[in-house]
């Protein structure tokens, strides 16, 4: 690592590398100092803050993105215990430092050497000016409370404050050299003390800005503009919430609700940030009423601001033709224009609300693209200018050598490859920000000549246009698949269609074209209207709402597992098309659907019975599958509560069904180990069950294991057997007693026995020996969580399930990693170019592995007790039996490897989890991760590369920890 340090350093600066390298010969962190001073010649490490935070990062490593909380951790351990004077001051302005230096050098580095992708490095810039503002807020508080007092309310509780972020702070998009735009507001006037709530609140603000901008010999920690506040700049410096309600409700202005639009609580009391975002911010920003007014205002500030504030706008980053203030209000002004009547649109951060734009059809794919990628662009650019001047610029240099060298840092050959992209990339976005205002688009047929192609049909049509189609779509499927729409009159393509909306055709096809993948898009719609007996709603549907065609098009040309899904079941359509991008209460979805059927059932024979149940239940589950998969496309969940809502939709259909067949329940009980007992199943898991019995509630205790078993044989074949209605779950029941060779259930007795426990009354007792349970197999039972049948059964095997997992010991180190490796091996078969992120080396099992060693090593302590990955990394985190450094990478590695795993499946539409290098849809999947198309690289590429330095990392902590040799 060394060697490529230096290498990228006299890479980035050849001319000055050799100086700052002599300079910092002997300093710890010298590599490290050394990329830092060739990337931005102002970060030469020379003073002290500089030089102690390359020594530390050289020792700490900076390869893990560090969130708010841990970032505030750090900030609250540098200045506790310094008082509240200049040595307090001192320490917080070295730890701010630390993490700039940090973050710059993550900006600087590719991702093999620890380096991140812009928006992860804007986040971590908000969240680090987050935890400086709740530090000096707590600070000034307790300065001003300690000699003055707070005022109480009259129930005795004090006053609060809540600080708003806004622009990119608010946003989690800040720049290396924003301004932090804050407003500050306290709850009430009601309140009575030494001085009234507005006098407190305002020496608590003013102490605590001066914190923030105090100077030191790097700067101050951020610059502060208050300029945002209700009467800006001649406004008091601290409003009530009444105050700063009434000023929105009366005088707030279009630039306003813009700046509000980003509004964010940042710091202080957090009960007050939510009814200020519920009361104030969201009423006023977001409006029923569709007002396309709201473009030509915004436009006119744009160009206003242009005028006004740049003196070069060719040069300008931020304020010229093209430039981020252009992409920051393209999207701001769709939000503001749509967001009062769609709500998934009403979230913070620029690449964010595109995403969610392209998904509801607001914007083609192809448009989110190239906004996407200049912005990207513009904003590594900008930050790597004024990480390099060290003051607030957003101008491209004129020097030449200033030129190369940003081009280099930014991983460009030379200036005029840099230059030539970031040309054409800033045309883009300005050709897009001038479509906004009206006139600019244009209202003739693009693709005439192709329509009457399809019109007139094979016969008369010539050949030249079909090879035109081929060359367009560049696909030789895609025609065929077009001819297919058209030969039916009233289909999507047909005569009577393009009679009846005459432009539908040409709309059509630009948003084929504009698509992720035209080739898939056109595949799945060409099979869905196939099914569709009488399609002329869904083409109604299509040719009144623009937004809707753009929407099914963005869809099915993204997800594989969408379009299989509404291939299977077509009125699935219904989701894409009129869905809000939410997803159904699970719980009410599963028993609106059951309430439904068991209306329908009497009269019906045994079998057929079964058979409306199964229906019902895979109607519910596609649907369910379908809202997730798209509300996951578009951001509006985090894979986390994907991963929940699928296991809980799991468990509702599987307590569905055990209630049909058995009524109450009594006597049969279903564990969920594997991911669904860690509540972490994806959208092709298999399910991982135990069924579990007690005798004595059989009719005859002595038959009580056959008579259990075809009920739980019953089971399995209703949620797994092929139906109409959509596919089932698979099923796993490998992980019981014995394995595959052990009966299908097994009494509550038995698998007590079975671990070398014994219950009695109810409680099991502590381990008598050992039993025929192997390491792997209390392993597994980590995991292990009731979710289905009887409860009262379900709490009895839990409480020995709890105690075989933790009270027995950790497996042998080597023995666990050798039935890892095997598992590798076996049913990894990777290939340098071809990685399998679950089994493979680095992956998903290596974090599982280890966090359940943790677990099982350290079980005595309760604290640690959870199936549940992520929140098992915390725990042991918390409880001091993983280092931090460790745990933040392998937090940061699982949350990449799970979102990943969804992306692929939602992706394929199958349950593959093969990352390879040189598979076609790599590039897709890697836009949808949050890559963009770099000079040198493809999104795919970029994917595969920051997957290849995760899996490593996670190998190399997973032997570390395991005390074994890499």
């Amino acid at each position: 690592m060394t060697h490529d340090l230096r290498s990228l350093a006299f890479y980035l600066d050849p001319e000055r590398a050799p100086g700052i390298s002599r300079e910092l010969s002997g300093v710890p962190g010298a590599e490290l100092g050394l990329v830092l001073g060739a990337a931005y010649p102002v970060l030469v490490p020379q003073r002290p803050a500089l030089l102690e935070a390359i020594a530390s990062l050289s020792r700490e490593g900076l390869a893990t993105r560090r969130l708010r909380l841990d970032i505030l951790g750090r900030l609250n351990e540098a200045v506790a215990n310094q008082g509240d004077g200049e040595e307090w001051q001192r320490a917080l302005q070295r730890a701010v430092w630390l993490e700039k230096v940090r973050i710059a050098l993550r900006e600087a580095l590719p991702p093999r050497l620890g380096g991140a992708e812009l928006p992860e490095t804007a986040r971590e810039l908000a969240e680090l000016a987050d935890a400086v503002i709740e530090v000096v807020i707590g600070e000034a508080t307790a300065h001003v409370a300690g000699r003055r007092g707070a005022p109480r309310h009259a129930d005795g509780s004090a006053a609060k404050l809540c600080v708003l972020g806004m622009g990119k702070l608010g946003g989690l998009e800040l720049n290396a050299g924003s301004d932090i735009d804050v407003v500050f507001v306290y709850d009430t006037d009601d309140a009575e003390g030494e001085h009234t709530p507005h006098e407190y609140f305002t020496r608590v603000v003013r102490r605590a800005v001066s914190h923030i901008e105090a100077t030191a010999p790097e700067g101050m920690i951020f610059r502060v503009d208050l300029r945002l506040r209700p009467e800006g700049s001649q406004g008091a410096l601290v409003n009530s919430l009444s105050a700063f309600e009434r000023y929105y409700e009366t005088w707030g202005r279009l630039w306003e609700r813009a700046a509000m639009l980003r509004a964010r609580p940042v710091a202080g009391d957090v009960s007050l940030g939510e009814a200020l975002e519920r009361e104030v911010i969201s009423p006023f920003v977001y409006r029923r009423e569709v007002d396309p007014n709201i473009a030509e205002g915004l436009t006119d500030m744009v160009l206003r601001s242009r005028a006004e504030l740049s003196m070069h706008p060719a040069r300008d980053l931020k304020l010229g033709p093209g430039g981020i203030r252009e992409a920051e209000f393209f999207v701001q002004t769709l939000q503001l224009i749509w967001g009062g009547q769609e709500p998934s649109l009403r979230v913070r951060g620029t690449l964010n609300a595109l995403e969610r734009l392209r998904l509801r059809g607001f914007v083609s794919d192809r448009e989110a693209r190239d906004i996407a990628r200049g912005y990207v662009l513009l904003r590594r650019a900008e930050h790597a200018i004024q990480w390099s001047t060290g003051i607030q610029t957003h101008l491209l240099p004129t020097d030449d050598r200033e030129r190369e060298r940003l081009a280099r840092t930014l991983g460009y050959p030379d200036a005029p490859a840099f230059e030539a992209e970031l040309g054409a990339l800033r045309d883009r976005v300005g050709e897009a920000f001038a479509s906004l205002t009206p006139g600019t688009r244009r209202d003739r047929p693009r693709h005439g000549n192709l329509v009457a192609w399809l019109r007139e049909g094979d016969a008369s049509a010539p050949e030249a246009l079909g090879r035109a189609a081929q060359r367009l779509f560049a696909s030789t499927e895609v025609p065929d698949h077009l001819r297919a729409l058209a030969r039916r009159p009233d289909g999507l393509l047909g005569a009577i269609t393009q009679e009846q909306h005459p432009d539908l055709a040409d709309r059509v096809l630009a948003a084929l074209l504009e698509c992720p993948d035209p080739e898939q898009a056109a595949r799945y719609l060409r099979s869905v209207f196939q099914r569709i007996s009488a399609p002329g709603a869904y083409v109604t549907a299509l040719a009144d709402d623009p937004r809707a065609l753009s929407r099914l098009f963005t869809v099915l040309g993204s997800s594989g597992f969408v379009g299989e899904s509404i291939v299977t079941r077509p009125e699935l359509l219904d989701v894409v098309l009129l869905g809000q991008g939410s997803v159904s209460d699970v719980h009410a979805a599963v028993l609106h659907q059951l309430e439904d059927v068991m209306r329908q059932l009497d009269g019906l024979e045994p079998l057929e019975r079964d058979e409306a149940i199964v229906g019902a239940v895979r109607q519910v589950k596609s649907r369910i599958l379908v809202e997730v998969a798209i509300a996951d496309l578009a951001g509006s969940i985090g894979t986390r509560q994907a991963t929940r809502t699928l296991s809980a939709l799991a468990d509702e259909i599987m307590n569905a069904v055990v209630r049909y067949l058995l009524a109450d329940a009594r006597g049969l009980c279903v564990l969920a180990v594997g991911k669904l007992g860690g509540r972490e199943i994806g959208y092709a898991s298999d399910l991982d069950l135990m069924f579990l019995y007690e005798p004595s509630a059989a009719p005859n205790p002595d038959e009580a294991a056959m008579y259990f078993s075809r009920y739980a044989q019953r089971i399995i074949r209703m949620l797994s057997e092929p139906h109409a209605g959509g596919p089932g779950y698979v099923m796993d029941t490998r992980l019981r007693p014995s394995g595959s060779h052990g009966l299908l259930v097994a009494s509550i007795r038995a698998f007590a026995s079975y671990h070398g426990l014994t219950e009695r009354d109810g409680a099991a007792s502590r381990p008598s020996g050992f039993g025929g349970g192997a390491a792997w197999e209390r392993q597994a039972l980590i995991r292990a969580r009731f979710c289905a049948g009887d409860a009262s059964l379900g709490a009895r095997v839990m409480s020995i399930a709890t105690l075989a997992a933790y009270e027995g010991g950790p497996p042998a180190p080597a023995e666990m990693h050798r039935l890892r490796l095997r598992m590798e091996r076996e049913l990894g078969r990777e290939r340098a170019t071809r990685k399998e992120l679950k089994v493979g080396r680095g992956g998903l099992l290596d974090i599982e592995f280890l966090a359940q060693w943790l677990q099982m090593k350290h079980g005595g302590d309760e604290a640690v007790r959870t199936p549940d990955t992520g929140e098992a990394l915390e725990l042991l985190t918390l409880r001091g039996y993983l280092p931090r450094p460790d745990y933040e990478a392998l937090r940061d590695a699982y949350r990449f490897l799970r979102r990943l795993e969804q992306r692929i499946h939602v992706h394929r539409g199958d349950g593959t989890n093969w990352v390879d290098a040189h598979a076609l849809g790599l590039s897709a999947i890697g836009r949808q991760m949050g890559f963009q198309r770099s000079a040198t690289k493809s999104a795919g590429e970029q994917l595969f590369e920051r997957y290849l330095a995760v899996t490593e990392t996670v190998r190399q902590c997973y032997l570390r920890l395991l005390g074994l040799e890499a």
